[in-house]
């Protein structure tokens, strides 16, 4: 059980009957398998109940592993826990990167996929955007996985899928080569002389 039953902001408490942590997708499938209602919890970053349940909570914090990198097609697969401050670390080191990122390196990448978290324009597409395949854990406690190349209409459903359709174990994201980016900020200007370019109408 966490010991920290609050989301990330400290703004709500989680009132779950139970938070389970499993370690493997086969304990996963077990205990979903074995709840009468659950609901999965990334790192806790929403700011409503969204993630709550009176049932069992099952947090994904320990299935934070990279499962493969495919440099050939241009893919890392990653269990559901991962967070993005991480796997970038990691991309990088192997000459990759994601098209896109949160604003903060502790956020899942699961439940920013689930949520359609951050967007950046019509042609620099939000998290989900990046997600090749899917695998998930069924009420029934199935893993089934779909992909884009596969299953169509099907797989772009499942993505932003805020859990409805069972637990996320796993994703296959699209890569781009490893870049770098330049950031200039200027500390301690003066607002002394600034004036608005246009007026208010």
């Amino acid at each position: 059980m966490m010991e920290d039953r609050r989301n990330w902001a400290g703004n709500y408490t989680y009132g779950a009957a139970r938070v389970h942590r499993p370690a493997t997708i086969a304990q996963v499938q077990e205990i979903v398998a074995g709840c009468r209602k659950v609901r999965a919890l990334g790192s806790r970053h929403s700011f409503n109940a969204i993630a709550d349940t009176p049932g069992d909570l099952l947090s994904l914090e320990r299935l934070d592993r990279v499962v493969a990198l495919d440099r050939a097609r241009r893919t890392v697969t990653v269990e559901a826990g991962v967070r993005y401050g991480p796997l970038c670390r990691w991309l990088h080191r192997e000459g990759f990167a994601l098209h896109n990122l949160a604003s903060l390196p502790h956020i899942s990448v699961a439940g920013a996929c689930a949520t359609a978290t951050h967007g950046s324009g019509d042609r620099n597409g939000n998290l989900a955007t990046a997600v090749a395949a899917i695998e998930l854990v069924t009420a029934a406690g199935e893993a089934v996985t779909l992909s884009r190349d596969c299953h169509g209409a099907e797989f772009l459903g499942a993505i932003v899928g805020l859990g409805g359709l069972g637990v996320v174990t796993r994703l296959t994201l699209d890569l781009v080569p490893a870049f770098a980016m330049r950031q200039d900020v200027y500390e301690d200007l003066s607002l002394e002389g600034w004036r608005p370019t246009s007026t208010p109408s």
